[in-house]
């Protein structure tokens, strides 16, 4: 292509969106460009000042800052420069930058020496090449792409050379116009190479009413890999570029911002540059849109969930309303909580025949829409069912509904879930004798004051304060149990404490942690009720926001302190597939270590990193292969714990249960075959 042919300043018109078709994402080296992670470039350039020492100390400072890679600088001068005739001089400015770059510049074998450097170090070594006698130089590195600088966007000659070494490049577009980055553009899509274009400005440093950010956008219409190449002061405009689309960033490092050279005062600092990364790591993980299974657009999140429950409202029965009465204006109002069928609802509800009788307050559910005696299938409130596991099997129940649900199963444990509430009530009256043979109580997670259960909490008073609240719970086990004669066995759901508000503890901290646990227990009459601690997810959803956990999370831990300790545990698949989710390790993996260490589980299903309690078959749990797993162990029991089941009258328990019922019976027939 002709130099002229990027002077084509007149070009202005815009390309259509259809004729840039989106370039597919590729691979530097192992880490993938143009997906959810972006990746980050340590630009050292000449900041090491012509030292190799300090240029590896700059890299030991990219590779704690968290960065991908370190990106330098090669020039042949000779190559670069054009030559000058006796008494010729340059412009001031370009006769200062090429006296400062000629001091400052390492030789080629100090290059090929922290190469081999940047390798063992687990980083990988990018360079600019100024010159096509750089590109040379920087191929018998083997580097896993090339950079071309803004200054040569305009230069298809070292283009071509560089792209015909088959390596990914990557274009800054400072310093050009726009018809200019297109013409780039549209040599690159002839050269069969990957590609991705940096949005940049090329002052030193840049200021920040010049970097017109949102140019980024119409890169994107461009070609679809872009990424920013920032040399503003501070990290906000950087993240910002992140917010925007840019899949790559690369910002100058330096050890000090005082030091003599061209970039430094356009550079970070190490510490700014470790608060980078921390920064495009979080967007990374509040960046994706995710879509409803109904495909209505957004996905609410477990802590948005939780909000409407408490904060929400919903349509409740204004009066006492009888079975087969219509459905009036004054028989309905809204209330607080979120619990039953969403206020834009109540409309759909008038003239409709009641299916029931309600009492004043209670919640209406979207089963309550069929009205008119239609047949909707099993009825949620009055249906009994029958279910058979080779495993003991139960539901959550409160204090209120214990009652309603003896008499629609027969299962073989309950577990009572306890509010703090409930731990001032008498449980007597709510009672009558059962013969499951398994009673489980789940102690409540808050208590008084807003004030959550930690046995292992660093502050003294606190972890006190959670030893007396458990022991009420111990206190309660003891009359409950009076009413489960048959019950072989009173176990004690406990969600332990062992959190943090701001981030994870170390180590160090996490085995003290363990230790006050223990402890606390020993402080705790249980009577005969055993203690099982639940395992918790990465980032558990409390009253007031999330924590991060500490203790009894990851599988090695808990399987550590259940030998040690001779634990058992309440283990719960959805909290586990979070973390095995978050870490990156085998689901089936872990439950095959924490099956002989547990007593009881909580069934449901998970997503992602934060779809918690979901509805079995939703979510990334592999059913077949657990149930396969769980039918095995006659000693544990299990509940279904999906989140909000026990609205519509249990609606979601019975929907699990018959999930389970579903896989069962296949692998019974597997058995016989």
């Amino acid at each position: 292509m002709a130099q002229q042919d990027f002077r084509a300043a007149s070009m202005n018109k815009r390309p259509a969106m259809n004729e840039m078709p989106p370039a597919a994402s590729f691979h530097i080296d192992h880490f993938p460009v143009g997906g959810d992670r972006v990746f980050v470039i340590a630009e050292i350039g000449n900041n090491h000042n012509g030292s190799l020492e300090r240029a590896r100390q700059l890299v030991d400072a990219a590779r704690e800052a968290g960065a991908d890679c370190v990106k330098f600088q090669l020039r042949n001068h000779q190559m670069l420069y054009r030559p000058r005739m006796e008494g010729e001089s340059e412009d001031l400015g370009v006769e200062y930058i090429q006296d400062l770059l000629a001091r400052m510049e390492l030789s080629a074998e100090e290059h090929r020496a922290l190469r081999a450097y940047v390798a063992q170090q687990e980083l990988l070594y990018l360079a600019t090449p100024w010159d096509e006698a750089s590109v040379d130089l920087l191929a018998t590195f083997a580097p896993p792409a090339i950079k071309i600088a803004s200054a040569d966007l305009v230069n298809p000659s070292l283009i071509r050379k560089a792209a015909a070494l088959g390596l990914p490049l990557l274009l800054s577009t400072g310093m050009s116009f726009a018809p200019e980055i297109c013409q780039a553009v549209a040599l690159l899509r002839t050269l069969d190479v990957p590609f991705a274009l940096l949005h940049c400005n090329s002052a030193y440093p840049a200021p920040e009413d010049d970097i017109q950010l949102r140019y980024l956008i119409r890169l994107r219409e461009i070609h679809s890999i872009v990424g920013y190449s920032g040399h503003e002061r501070g990290i906000a405009i950087s993240l910002g570029a992140v917010a925007l689309g840019a899949k790559i960033i690369e910002r100058h490092l330096t050890l000090d911002r005082g030091m003599e050279g061209p970039d430094h005062l356009a550079s970070l600092e190490p510490r700014e540059f470790r608060a980078l990364v921390e920064g495009i790591r979080q967007l990374e993980r509040a960046l994706p849109w995710r879509t409803n299974a109904d495909g209505s657009g957004r996905e609410l999140s477990q802590g948005e969930l939780l909000n409407r429950e408490n904060l929400g409202k919903s349509v409740v029965a204004a009066r006492a309303i009888a079975k087969g009465e219509v459905f009036a204006t004054d028989a309905l109002t809204i209330r607080s909580p979120g619990q039953g069928l969403p206020p834009y609802r109540l409309p759909e509800l008038l003239g409709k025949t009641a299916r029931r009788a309600f009492r004043t307050g209670d919640f209406l559910f979207a089963s309550d829409l069929a009205g008119d005696g239609a047949a909707t299938g099993r009825d949620a409130e009055t249906s009994v069912f029958h279910f058979s596991f080779p495993i003991r099997w139960g539901v959550p129940v409160r204090y209120h509904d214990f009652r309603r649900y003896r008499k629609r199963i027969a299962p073989d444990l309950f577990e009572f879930h306890l509010s703090y509430r409930d731990l001032a009530l008498d449980p007597r009256p709510f009672l009558e004798e059962t013969p499951a043979t398994r009673l489980v109580l789940h102690a409540p997670e808050l208590f008084e004051g807003s004030e959550l259960l930690d046995l292992a909490a660093q502050d003294p008073n606190l972890r006190q304060r959670s030893i007396a609240n458990l022991q009420r719970v111990a206190d309660a086990a003891k009359i409950i149990a009076e009413f489960f004669p048959a019950a072989a066995d009173v176990l004690i759901v406990a969600n332990v404490g062992g959190f943090s508000a701001d981030a994870p503890l170390p180590l160090e901290e996490r085995a003290e942690g363990y230790r006050r646990f223990y402890a606390a227990c020993a402080e705790i009459d249980f009577g005969h009720a055993e203690l099982i601690p639940q395992n918790m997810a990465p980032f558990p959803w409390h009253f007031g926001g999330q924590r991060h956990q500490n203790l009894f999370m990851m599988p090695e831990d808990l399987a550590r302190e259940a030998q040690t300790h001779h634990l058992r545990y309440c283990l719960d698949l959805s909290h586990l597939c979070l973390t095995c989710h978050h870490f990156g390790l085998s689901f089936q993996d872990a439950l095959q270590t924490l099956l002989p260490h547990t007593a009881h589980l909580h069934l449901a299903d998970a997503k992602g990193n934060n779809g918690e309690g979901i509805d079995m078959g939703t979510g990334d749990i592999d059913w077949q292969a657990t149930w396969a797993q769980i039918r095995t162990r006659p000693e544990i029991s299990f509940i279904p714990e999906i989140w909000q089941g026990h609205k519509d009258h249990g609606a979601g328990f019975w929907q699990a249960l018959e999930f389970l019922a579903g896989i069962e019976h296949e692998q019974e027939k597997n058995d016989v075959q």
